[in-house]
C-alpha cells in the first residue's frame, strides 16, 4: 500500500523489501514491469477489475545478495507488527517460483518479467555493485 499521496510506486517497492528482508536495493536499479504494457493501460495492473479500483505496480530488481544472506532470509519473520505484518519468508529457486505459489502478483510478475524477457524490452543489467 502506498502511505503518502505521492503515488510513488518504486519508492514505496524499495521500502517494502527493506522493510520485510533487511536488503537494502538501489532505487535506479528498479525496473517497472508494468511500464513495459500499452499505455492504454495506464502502465499499472488491475488485480481485480470491476471488483475494486486497486492498481498496482510489479518490478524487477536484478541485484546480487551472497548466499549466506540468501540462506539467512529462509524462514526469517519480518513485517511492521504495529502495523499487524506477520511475514515468514520463504526463499524459493526462480525456476519453481511460478509453481510454489499461489499469489496472483507473484503469478503476473513472472509472466510480465518472462514475456519482456523474449522481446527483448529489458533493460541491460547494472554492473555489480559493492552496496549488495
Amino acid at each position: 500500500m502506498l502511505d503518502d499521496e505521492k503515488g510513488d510506486f518504486v519508492g514505496t517497492a524499495v521500502r517494502e523489501v527493506e522493510e520485510e528482508t533487511g536488503i537494502k536495493l538501489n532505487l535506479e536499479d528498479m525496473v517497472d514491469l508494468t511500464a513495459l504494457l500499452d499505455p492504454a493501460t495506464g502502465g499499472r495492473m488491475l488485480p481485480s477489475p470491476g471488483g475494486c479500483d486497486e492498481e498496482i505496480g510489479l518490478f524487477l530488481y536484478r541485484g546480487r545478495v551472497d548466499e549466506e544472506t540468501i540462506r539467512s532470509l529462509q524462514g526469517k519473520e519480518t513485517g511492521l507488527r504495529d502495523h499487524g505484518e506477520l511475514i515468514k519468508l520463504r526463499v524459493v529457486p526462480y525456476g519453481q517460483l511460478w509453481r510454489s505459489t499461489a499469489d496472483a502478483k507473484a503469478l503476473c510478475a513472472i509472466a510480465l518479467y518472462e514475456m519482456a524477457k523474449r522481446e527483448g524490452l529489458l533493460p541491460p543489467p547494472s554492473p555489480p555493485s559493492a552496496n549488495l
